[in-house]
């Protein structure tokens, strides 16, 4: 019985612990949605929007228009010795960058020994953006990634997680506890 109440309590933590705190989905680097290859490079965005009240990571889609704080991380140590050129554009109904409309941000090229960078921008709702790096090579390399907002609602979505996690409580309640009396019965 004991053992039946520490795997139900394992599984109402699990369920009761913030989806946030699975950041990018909890997934591996070769599975990240937030890491975009360049050439043979990889590199990893992360934006952070300050009105949404906390440390909160996204990637392409931004929940709220505003203010946006943009990281990009080099993946690979090799980028760290390359100059690199940041722009976050606003490129009109299309999404080229060829016929962007202004620019939002800019990081003139130089070399990020840290391998992270940061810009910030503003974002409107119903725009499409991109940012640009552009990293020097043998053969200068040009990453176009969109990034759009797209509002989110979170009503009922709280609700939704707990009733799902006492559901899946109590089946497997049902099934320790009445499987077991049912089987010591026969």
């Amino acid at each position: 019985m004991k053992d039946k109440l520490l795997i139900l309590s394992f599984f109402l933590l699990i369920g009761l612990t913030p989806l946030s705190a699975y950041a990018h989905g909890g997934a591996a680097i070769e599975f990240d949605t937030c890491v975009v290859e360049l050439g043979k490079y990889r590199m990893h965005f992360t934006a952070y929007q300050p009105a949404t009240g906390g440390g909160t990571e996204y990637c392409w889609d931004l929940p709220l228009p505003g203010h946006s704080i943009l990281v990009f991380d080099f993946v690979n140590p090799e980028m760290k010795t390359k100059q690199a050129e940041f722009r976050v554009v606003e490129t009109g109904t299309g999404g080229d960058i060829a016929q962007s409309v202004r620019t939002l941000a800019h990081s003139p090229p130089k070399i990020y020994e840290t391998g992270s960078a940061s810009l910030e921008a503003d974002f409107e709702e119903g725009k499409k953006y991109a940012a640009v790096l552009t990293l020097s090579d043998v053969r200068p390399l040009v990453l176009k990634a969109p990034i759009q907002v797209v509002r989110q609602s979170t009503v009922g979505k709280p609700y939704l997680t707990i009733g799902l996690f006492i559901a899946v409580a109590g089946a497997l309640y049902y099934f320790y506890v009445f499987r077991n009396k049912q089987a010591k019965a026969a």
